[in-house]
């Protein structure tokens, strides 16, 4: 290829006439508004001074002494009801355990049930200030 054609101002065979390359002939738009933040999560259940359960779930004592709860345990359910056993829990809708079957009914005579929940273990709460 040839290079420095002096004798025209067009190139050689026209190659300057048309740039090779995208030539900007309207503004930029507009940035775009920033991402709004993300909102703060919910709070997690709060038991009592020491322990908490996950958002959307019920706290229940497992190990109560008096008036003093020792031991909480957490049902994977908002307003659950907590059967004798300590272990399982039941829906708001289903509030009546029936630990034989190891279901919730609607009501004592109700044929409607389903599969009670298991319980978890409550989480240490990691604000509490260790004396």
């Amino acid at each position: 290829m040839e290079h420095n054609v002096n004798y025209t101002n067009t190139g050689k065979c026209g190659i300057a006439m048309v740039s090779s390359y995208p030539i900007k002939t309207r503004v930029n738009p507009p940035r775009p508004t920033p991402t709004p933040p993300t909102p703060p999560s919910a709070p997690a259940t709060v038991c009592d001074d020491y322990y908490l359960c996950p958002v959307g779930s019920t706290c229940c004592c497992i190990n109560q002494r008096g008036d003093s709860c020792f031991g909480w345990g957490c049902c994977p359910l908002e307003s659950a009801t907590y059967c004798y056993d300590h272990y399982s829990c039941c829906p708001q809708d289903f509030p009546i355990c029936d630990l034989e079957e190891q279901t919730c009914k609607m009501s004592k005579d109700n044929p409607l049930s389903q599969k009670a929940r298991s319980r978890l273990h409550a989480k240490l709460n990691s604000h509490v200030n260790s004396a």
